[in-house]
Parts: C-alpha cells; sequence; structure tokens
C-alpha cells in the first residue's frame, strides 16, 4: 500500500465523489419522464376511444381531431422509444416526441373549445352516445346522460392534464441534456 501524501488525513476524496446535481435531475427527470409518457399515451388511447362514438352509433366517422391525434401519438411513441437516453446523439428524437406531446395538447384543448363554444350541446358525443342507447332501449334513466357527460369531461381533463405534466417533465429533461 503506498504511503498516505503528506498533508492529508485521506478523506480529501469525498469532495470528488459527489455526482452533480444536473445529472441526478436527468435521472429522476427520465424515469418520470418514462411513467408520464405511458399514462399521457394511455389517456389519449381513451380519448381516441371515446372520440370513435360515431362510428359505433353508426352516425358516419370521428371529427377531424381523431385523425391529427392518432398520428401525433403514433409519432411521439416512436420518436419517444428511439429515443430514450442513450447519449445526446438522441436529442432530435426527443424534440420531436415533446413537440407531439404539446401539439396533443394544444389539439385536445382547440377541440374542447370548438365542442363546448362552438358547435350545439347535440353534438356533443355523450349526448350522441345517449340517444344511440336511449333509441335502442338500452338506457331508459336520464342520469346515463350525465354519467355520459361526466365521463366526457373527465377524458378532455384528464387528457388536458396529463399531456402538461408530460410536457413539463418531459421539456426539463430534454433542457437538462442539452446543457
Amino acid at each position: 500500500m503506498p504511503p498516505r501524501p503528506e498533508g492529508t488525513d485521506g478523506s480529501d476524496w469525498s469532495y470528488r465523489e459527489v455526482v452533480e446535481d444536473r445529472y441526478k435531475r436527468m435521472a429522476v427527470n427520465m424515469s418520470a419522464t418514462l411513467v408520464l409518457h405511458q399514462v399521457q399515451t394511455l389517456i389519449v388511447v381513451l380519448k381516441l376511444a371515446w372520440t370513435c362514438i360515431p362510428i359505433y352509433t353508426g352516425e358516419g366517422t370521428p371529427n377531424q381531431f381523431f385523425y391529427a391525434w392518432a398520428v401525433l401519438l403514433l409519432l411521439g411513441n416512436v420518436c419517444f422509444y428511439l429515443g430514450k437516453p442513450r447519449g445526446r446523439c438522441i436529442l432530435p428524437y426527443m424534440k420531436v416526441a415533446v413537440t407531439c406531446v404539446l401539439l396533443t395538447m394544444a389539439l385536445t384543448f382547440i377541440g374542447i373549445w370548438k365542442m363546448y363554444m362552438l358547435e350545439p350541446k347535440t353534438s356533443m358525443l355523450s349526448r350522441r352516445l345517449f340517444k344511440y342507447l336511449k333509441d335502442t332501449g338500452r338506457v331508459t334513466s336520464i342520469k346515463a346522460l350525465d354519467t355520459f357527460t361526466t365521463i366526457e369531461g373527465l377524458i378532455d381533463a384528464a387528457t388536458l392534464a396529463a399531456c402538461g405534466v408530460c410536457f413539463f417533465v418531459f421539456n426539463n429533461w430534454v433542457k437538462d441534456a442539452m446543457e
């Protein structure tokens, strides 16, 4: 064993062993991003399923936002899983994925604004589903309409919240990775 250098008590190694805070933050943000991205994907899939009500009721095709959400979901997931943290070379994939999350949130906000502010109440998906189920005799109570309206509002709010939180954490990870 080599002799200890003069002027030290042997504890001077401790300051060299500290991991920089930025790397700790990146690890926490990436694990949180992975979980939040999966939750956001699940909620957007629920939103897509809810938007398919016109197909179920035989009224035609889903609204114009359905296809945009589907493309953004697919592109965002492909870029996210291609760009899972393996180094700085994956940053372009992650930037595309975070942009897809932001665009999904923006389209959801625009869809909510259009659905609740511009279109007549009869075009709401919950009312269309209730009318279809009432006409086929599967539902008789008006409480079902309240339930469907609540579900529609919860799906919209959950989509906005999941996209917003996912974008915030995801964007923090990308910013830390760019430093």
